[in-house]
């Protein structure tokens, strides 16, 4: 015996969150969105045409979708027509893949995002979850949504263009000089720019011009010199339009989109090449992308930024920077402990453990005996030299100043040894400032208290990417260009936040007391 069903029985299902389970993550959503003030959505209200789609509704919808691991405008708008979940969000209107992906693009996604994260960290902590006040931070390499050949290197690029200033001094001066009466200078010292190129297209155009007058007012019998000089002058002409102009500007273009960086993808022209983790060929391969940053507390996101440096090194401060509360407390791993940022946090007043590269290496026992290690020389206060364990001398010879790529200016102490030829080092390289960061980073590291904090990292920044990328999918940016790409890792982020129902609590009560006071309704 089988249950009976019948598919074509007509069903009016008046309430389609009875259908819902009480605790779905369609209700938190919704609690969330719609707790969202209006004024965070009046950068999508329009005046004019015909009447929108709610942006709370497309919001709700979209961190639904993402939350499943469906981020393609299609396959959100297919959800809207099978999936009762959405249909409840949307209030079973159907809206446009077209519609959808120009929403989450739109100008004021960035600050609605901001501000959707920054009521979740105040939800947050009013039910207890997080305090706000300690930060542990890390940064994870997402694939970009770009060719993996279509890449562009400075050093090719700086390498073709002082070829081409090459070529261009040579092609003038054997080429167009003899040609033109109009006297063209050209500086050998600085490059010629694509506009120089151009004025000089100019001239060759006014002569060419004039030839062309000249031939035909005073026309010549048999052989005549001055068609052969303007053919020439029509090749020239060319090659300065066509080819000289066009690589000139390419390169200009080229070298405004490095911006500091050392490559980037003609697909997406804010994605840098980085070295990846999942790298399938084994290889090594070099695959355009975008190094996310994120700040979380008992695995709940509650900052992230997006950057197109590989290194963590330059991220810390400008992510800190960009935090909506007041920091307190920051904890990160080796790939942060630079000496700028370890300076900048103690002038903030901000404390922080943060790992420097040799932290590691420094508490095993054979670094703590080697002679590599500047604990173990002797330090001579008056003559200002270090002696090494086996007696090599070295004295200070003169200070070293050098900026990082951020212009953060280091002050080097450099020592050179009595004996060069014998010692086992030329010289000693000691940046004071941050050798006394470093111990203080130490000391707080190998404490009690920062052990504890320390051990925490692990297991609450970390988590979160393997969720996005593992339960979620998210491997690989579903946008072009760094302030949509930044958007879409903020709906993934929010997403998996809001999966761990942070306030379920209240969704359940908010639930139970709507589905009692339909049941009051229907029985009167």
């Amino acid at each position: 015996m089988h249950i009976h069903y019948n598919t074509n029985q007509t069903t009016l299902p008046l309430e389609l969150a009875c259908i819902l389970p009480q605790d779905h993550l369609v209700f938190t959503i919704e609690k969330v969105v719609n707790t969202l003030e209006e004024r965070h959505f009046h950068a999508f209200y329009h005046a004019f045409g015909r009447p929108s789609y709610h942006p709370k509704m497309l919001l709700a919808a979209l961190l639904f979708a993402y939350s499943q691991g469906i981020f393609s405008g299609r396959k959100i708008e297919k959800m809207m027509i099978e999936n009762i979940a959405m249909q409840y969000l949307t209030g079973q209107l159907l809206v446009s893949y077209r519609t959808i992906n120009r929403f989450r693009v739109a100008e004021g996604m960035e600050e609605l995002i901001r501000d959707l994260f920054i009521d979740l960290n105040l939800r947050l902590k009013m039910e207890e979850l997080v305090t706000l006040d300690c930060l542990f931070i890390d940064g994870t390499k997402i694939e970009a949504n770009a060719n993996k050949y279509s890449f562009v290197w400075k050093k090719a690029t700086d390498k073709f263009s002082v070829k081409l200033q090459e070529q261009i001094q040579v092609y003038f001066q054997e080429e167009i000089t003899p040609l033109i009466y109009q006297a063209i200078a050209l500086d050998e010292k600085e490059s010629i720019t694509s506009e120089q190129l151009t004025e000089f297209a100019q001239v060759l155009e006014e002569e060419l011009e004039k030839l062309n007058q000249d031939i035909e007012e005073t026309p010549v019998k048999g052989k005549d010199e001055r068609k052969t000089q303007r053919r020439k002058l029509k090749k020239v002409l060319r090659k300065v339009k066509d080819d000289f102009s066009v690589r000139a500007k390419k390169y200009e273009s080229y070298q405004e989109t490095f911006d500091g960086r050392n490559s980037f993808s003609k697909t997406d022209t804010d994605a840098t090449f980085m070295r990846m983790k999942e790298d399938h060929m084994k290889n090594g391969q070099l695959k355009a992308g975008y190094n996310l940053q994120i700040a979380t507390e008992n695995q709940f996101v509650l900052h992230y930024d997006v950057f197109s440096n590989p290194t963590d090194t330059k991220t810390l401060l400008p992510l800190l920077e960009t935090y909506p509360h007041d920091v307190k407390t920051v904890v990160a791993d080796a790939g942060y402990g630079s000496e700028e940022n370890l300076l900048r946090l103690d002038e903030k007043e901000v404390k922080h453990l943060i790992k420097y590269a040799m932290f590691d290496k420094e508490q095993k026992k054979g670094y703590k005996q080697s002679a590599r290690n500047l604990a173990n020389w002797h330090y001579d206060d008056k003559e200002d030299s270090y002696i090494h364990p086996d007696g090599w001398c070295y004295r200070f010879h003169h200070i070293k100043h050098q900026k990082t790529q951020t212009d953060f200016q280091q002050e080097i102490k450099v020592y050179y040894a009595d004996e060069t030829e014998s010692a086992p080092q030329k010289g000693l390289h000691i940046n004071e400032r941050y050798q006394h960061l470093k111990a203080k980073e130490c000391q707080a590291l190998l404490s009690p208290e920062g052990r504890q904090i320390f051990a925490q990292r692990k297991i609450d920044v970390e988590p979160v990417f393997g969720q996005i990328k593992a339960c979620l999918g998210y491997k690989r940016c579903n946008l072009r260009g760094k302030r949509q790409v930044r958007i879409d890792m903020g709906l993934v982020l929010m997403a998996n936040n809001l999966l761990k129902n942070p306030t379920n609590r209240l969704i359940s009560w908010v639930f139970i007391y709507e589905i009692e006071f339909l049941c009051l309704i229907f029985n009167d």
